[in-house]
């Protein structure tokens, strides 16, 4: 009932129609009691309002049809507003608009360089260190180095325009999958500001270890192991 009587009073229109609809009814009712009838009686036209009788009581004939059609018909109307005028909501509209078509990009072929070296000068060239945490830059791994604990530890060069940027690299769980002259995925973690004979401007995780081939499309490099699992 509910739901009902909602889809019946949504709109101003439509609760204006459930008034008029009360009036009727009221003006129906008022006459079946004035004049003691059932309602199978208001079938009988003898029964109707003559003209003699109080405009009050001729409201029904009038109210009750039009409260229901701005009420509860309310939608049948709009429907034939629309299919009569050829009259479309805007909204309706909008979503049936074509889409403007998106300009034609053709698919570029991966670029394969011969070898890591090869790849890294082409980052060096096109690519700049990004020392923010969350940030990962592509390296080069310069040097292997074994830590006091055990672990491995190393040195790498960012691809940097212009500049020699060197970092340090560490990876707890697969250290032994790094290997000197392995391109890499590098990400920051905190800078090193104290002076250091190797000048190394931060330190960071060796995230993965990567194949001298870049899928311009993605702006990606080529995955060979993924030393974050």
């Amino acid at each position: 009932m509910k739901r009902l009587w909602n889809y019946g009073t949504s709109t101003p229109i439509q609760r204006i129609g459930v008034i008029v609809l009360g009036v009727g009814l009221l003006s129906l009712f008022s006459w079946m009691i004035k004049e003691d009838l059932g309602f199978e009686d208001l079938f009988n036209s003898y029964y109707l309002p003559g003209k003699r009788d109080s405009i009050f009581f001729h409201l029904f004939f009038y109210f009750i049809p039009l409260g229901i059609l701005m009420s509860w018909g309310y939608q049948v109307l709009v429907k034939l507003k629309e299919w009569i005028f050829n009259d479309k909501p805007k909204d309706v509209e909008q979503k049936r608009e074509p889409k403007p078509k998106q300009p034609y990009v053709p698919h570029q072929k991966n670029l394969h360089f011969k070898n890591n070296l090869a790849a890294f000068q082409f980052a060096t060239k096109n690519y700049a260190a990004n020392m923010e945490p969350g940030k990962i830059n592509l390296g080069l791994v310069q040097d292997v180095f074994q830590t006091q604990d055990g672990n491995q530890q190393f040195l790498i060069q960012l691809a940097d325009v212009g500049k020699t940027t060197l970092v340090s690299g560490f990876n707890d769980k697969h250290g032994d999958k790094v290997t000197k002259g392995n391109l890499v995925y590098w990400g920051f973690v905190e800078p090193v500001n104290d002076l250091n004979a190797l000048r190394i401007s931060g330190i960071g995780h060796v995230l993965a270890t990567l194949s001298p081939e870049y899928d311009p499309n993605q702006g990606k490099w080529e995955v060979k192991n993924d030393l974050t699992k």
